[in-house]
């Protein structure tokens, strides 16, 4: 197999037609260029309502463990029925309200009609989350996913420092908690997940494509099973929705420890580039030189990496 990224172009079960496209000019997911997510074109008045899309990649069918009122990161209805390869696509903080064959029923925002996704294009939230100072998280941001770092603990808030945001977002008190409802309605207290090392949901990673290396965050990883490649749903520069072969990719560290003169690969508009540390704000953030480019910018845990060999 060819070590480049598999784009499936896969029929999209999209099942009304004049559909909008994924809007123009999304925030790409990096802290050297960040910009404000774009959210979905409204329909036009008189067109058709968008027809959600639970499974628009053709994913195989996911465990199901996540009863109603269950916090989850997944997409909106109108990303899911503009689904397609490089369709712009961004998670964002919501509730199970319950499951229907093989699929989850999200509750919409802003009080729509609920719609189903699969599994696979959800990110579940633990009730409790095990924090400790210096973790790395998902978290969120309003309402959109977003990596972390815990800083410490105040009363009932967390401290975090965003790590793929512009350098200049001020850290963030978190209201934490186990989610459940309260007598006045929905909890709001933060999403929080725990990071792990490796290929996992949620992380980011590295793509090899032909003589370059990209840099994408994982969703769900599928397959593997009788002799099959194992694969994953990734999103790219800009939130591009995308399905890779495992065999392509390396996970970027969650935490890494580099020091001043250190040569590193950092991200840069959705690529990963040779580039040298020169300083360093911890826990999370370095300032890098990249060469042949520009000026020093900050990147953070998830977005730089020792280079790969080969």
């Amino acid at each position: 197999m060819a070590r480049s990224a598999l784009l499936l172009a896969v029929p999209l079960l999209l099942a009304a037609c004049g559909n909008h496209a994924a809007p123009a000019g999304a925030a790409a997911l990096s802290s050297a260029h960040p910009a404000e997510e774009v959210p979905a074109s409204p329909a036009q008045p008189g067109s058709p309502p968008l027809a959600p899309a639970s499974n628009p990649f053709g994913l195989p069918p996911g465990k199901i463990n996540l009863e109603a009122g269950k916090r989850v990161f997944t997409f909106t209805d109108q990303m899911m029925a503009a689904a397609k390869p490089g369709a712009t696509m961004v998670l964002s903080a919501a509730t199970v309200a319950g499951i229907e064959g093989d699929d989850l029923i999200i509750e919409a925002h802003g009080g729509g009609p609920s719609y189903k996704v699969n599994p696979g294009y959800v990110i579940s939230v633990p009730d409790v989350p095990k924090l400790r100072p210096g973790d790395p998280v998902l978290t969120e941001h309003a309402g959109v996913m977003k990596h972390a770092v815990v800083l410490r603990f105040v009363k009932d808030r967390v401290a975090v420092r965003y790590t793929d945001m512009d350098a200049h977002t001020p850290e963030a008190l978190l209201l934490a908690g186990n989610g459940a409802p309260t007598p006045a309605g929905p909890s709001k207290a933060a999403r929080f997940v725990r990071q792990v090392e490796g290929l996992a949901p949620g992380n980011y990673a590295a793509l090899r494509q032909g003589s370059e290396w990209l840099h994408v965050l994982l969703i769900s990883g599928s397959g593997g099973d009788d002799g099959e490649s194992r694969r994953w749903l990734a999103l790219g520069f800009g939130g591009a929705a995308m399905v890779v072969a495992e065999a392509d990719l390396k996970p970027t560290p969650i935490r890494y420890k580099g020091k001043i003169g250190s040569v590193v690969w950092a991200e840069w508009s959705g690529k990963l580039r040779r580039a040298t540390v020169q300083g360093m704000d911890e826990p999370g953030l370095f300032t890098v030189k990249y060469e042949r480019a520009g000026r020093p910018a900050v990147v953070g845990w998830g977005l730089v990496m020792a280079p790969i060999d080969g």
